[in-house]
Order: C-alpha cells, then structure tokens, then sequence
C-alpha cells in the first residue's frame, strides 16, 4: 500500500500508545532512509568541488530535466575576515583614539565554580555555597523538575527489528495513512504488496 496516495487530512487524535508506536515507526525510518537520501543530496559536493580546483575551473553546475534547468549547484566562497592579531597594538590604537575601557568582572572559572556550587536554603530562600555555606550575591536559581518539551526514545532490545516487521507485514498501515513519502511496504519475497 501507498501512503502518499490516500487522503492526506489529520487523522483524529491517536492513542498514547499507537502515538509512540507511530514516533519509534518514524525515527526508524529516519534513521534508515534519511542517511541514503542525505548521501545522495551530496552526491554533487565532491566532483563540483573537484571541478572548482581542476583544469577547467567551474563553480556551478545546473541540474537539468529534459535540457531545462531546474536548480543549480554552486561553490560557496568564503569572504574575507579580520581578526585581532596583536591585542596590545590594537588597545594602543584603540586608546589614541579614546575608544578603550576597563572592564572589572567575575573571572570564568571562578563563575562557573560558583554556579557548580550553589545550592538552594529552603529555610532562607537564599542561594549558598553548598561547600562553605556562605550565601552567594546575584545568582538566581531557576526551579528544575518541569518537562522541557523534548522527549527522548530509547530502542529496546530487538524492537527496531519488530517495527520493521510490523511495517512489512502492514501491521501499521493504518497508523501510517496520510503520512507523505513512504514507499509501499515490500513483500518478504521482495516485491511490492
């Protein structure tokens, strides 16, 4: 069966369940499919790439159907950049011309030791030093505990496999109508259904 082919509206709201049987079904066929056509997308980069530094020098390539352009490929360039080479001629050019300014602030090290350290005093309300106690100035603590909107899939022994099976002997057909893209489920004899 075609996914691409039937109605492509939302189907009402899935089970938790069939939910996470859909994702896992997903990410596997990311995983599996997605590399293959990423591969091909860059079958181009290495000759035109090639091409750039050969004896006859191009930067773009049109990928043509039918003797019609219909994209092209081109060499990204880089531009020029500057970089501060010598700090201290730069300050003294800087300071001929007034635009220099001390800074005084916290050293990185010390700041991030201080933030591995802090500690919320539920009696006080107050951010400490969870080593020394003493109460740390200008640190804020931010309540974990929350969900943070992104979930995490951990493949169970042999489960790839079983939702591949699944999708092959059409097990998640249903799941999967509207979803663009898919190819037809093949048969175990290597055709398709």
């Amino acid at each position: 069966m075609s996914y691409d082919d039937v109605d492509q509206t939302l189907q009402p709201t899935l089970s938790l369940g069939d939910a996470a049987l859909l994702s896992v079904f997903a990410k596997l066929f990311k995983e599996h499919v997605v590399p293959a056509i990423d591969e091909k997308i860059a079958a181009v980069k290495g000759p035109l790439l090639d091409a750039y530094d050969g004896p006859d020098s191009t930067s773009r390539v049109d990928a043509k159907v039918n003797g019609t352009a219909v994209a092209t490929h081109t060499v990204a360039i880089s531009k020029d950049k500057y970089v501060v080479d010598d700090e201290e001629a730069f300050t003294a050019f800087a300071e001929d011309r007034d635009e220099a300014e001390v800074i005084i602030q916290a050293r990185p090290a010390f700041r991030d030791a201080m933030l591995k350290r802090a500690a919320y005093d539920k009696d006080s309300g107050a951010i400490v030093d969870k080593v020394t106690g003493e109460v740390i100035p200008g640190v804020k603590r931010i309540p974990g505990g929350k969900p943070t909107g992104s979930v995490a899939l951990r493949w169970k022994e042999g489960g790839q496999e079983a939702v591949l099976e699944a999708f092959h002997k059409g097990q998640l057909d249903d799941l999967l109508r509207g979803v663009p893209m898919l190819p037809s489920a093949p048969t175990r004899d290597g055709g398709e259904q």
